[in-house]
């Protein structure tokens, strides 16, 4: 399927733009009521899209943000690379960072650097290409950042082994073992890895259920080689960190999608702020209100 058709109302735009290899990826620009001259850049984690979003993004406007953002390529409502367009797949993270840096670069207007908010695998694009100097911004807000998988020993052993062998083997396309098609009918509430906050979670399922294009399954075997090798990279060149971007790490210290134990060893390499949040799960911005009141007082205090 297409991107959506475009929309433009003075006060939010979604329209879908030509990335230099010629991907169609989806973009969403939203307009504060009253102009502060800040920009807010919302960059996604795996699986996400625009929609899902809402309530952060008006959270942000009300704040006095103009706010950027857009459906990365294989998600969302951004062009798909596979027949099966349930596949989460992706060839290296390279590509991620090259579709960062021209949507900064080249698509989010204006003159002064913005500043991030990430999550999740997001977080992990936004790291590296901070560390590695492919982007500026002015302040970096990093929520369950994809640091690592939350794998170790024979495990972790096996899955990069695996997934390693079936990229080389042209097996890449394949979904990860144990995963499948997006299924709405398996989400439930009681004892899901995402947010403390049945509203919120049942709001997201709704949005997915009112638009199916929307949802994507599991990862390839070629994403989870790619992120391997991606995870060995963002360990490398944080030892290593160039420009000083002030940059802070929200760590939801209940989270099981990816790995706490990552987060503490990269801020610690790259001299990074990092807040831990008791009993949050792994989406921050989706959990209870008093979860998201105390990650707003971080966000507000560390971007003032």
């Amino acid at each position: 399927m297409e991107p959506d058709s475009p929309i433009d109302n003075g006060r939010k735009a979604i329209r879908t733009e030509t990335f230099p290899d010629g991907a169609r990826i989806r973009v969403g620009w939203w307009r504060p009521s009253s102009e502060t001259g800040q920009t807010a850049v919302l960059i996604h984690g795996r699986t996400e899209f625009l929609e899902k979003y809402a309530e952060t993004i008006g959270e942000l406007t009300a704040r006095g943000f103009e706010v950027w953002s857009m459906d990365w390529r294989g998600q969302g409502l951004s062009a798909r690379s596979l027949a099966n367009r349930q596949k989460g797949h992706i060839d290296r993270f390279d590509t991620y960072l090259n579709d960062l840096a021209h949507f900064l670069t080249d698509i989010v207007p204006g003159t002064a650097p913005p500043v991030i908010l990430a999550h999740s695998m997001g977080g992990h694009i936004v790291a590296r290409a901070i560390l590695e100097n492919r982007i500026t911004a002015s302040r970096v807000v990093l929520t369950a950042p994809m640091f690592d998988l939350p794998l170790t020993g024979l495990g972790r052993v096996a899955a990069e082994t695996i997934a390693k062998a079936a990229v080389t083997l042209g097996l890449g396309n394949l979904y990860a073992p144990g995963t499948g098609d997006y299924d709405p009918d398996r989400d439930r509430f009681d004892g899901n890895a995402l947010t403390n906050d049945r509203t919120r979670f049942n709001a997201l399922n709704a949005a997915l259920r009112e638009n199916p294009d929307l949802g994507l399954g599991g990862p390839t075997l070629g994403w989870v080689s790619a992120a391997f090798g991606s995870i060995k990279e963002l360990r490398t060149v944080s030892s290593t960190p160039g420009v000083p971007t002030p940059v802070i790490v929200c760590t939801p210290l209940s989270d099981t999608v990816v790995s706490v134990t990552a987060q503490s060893d990269i801020c610690q390499n790259a001299g990074w702020e990092q807040r831990r949040f008791e009993n949050a799960r792994h989406e921050i911005l989706l959990e209870t209100d008093s979860l998201r009141r105390d990650f707003w007082m971080a966000f507000e205090d560390f971007v003032a």
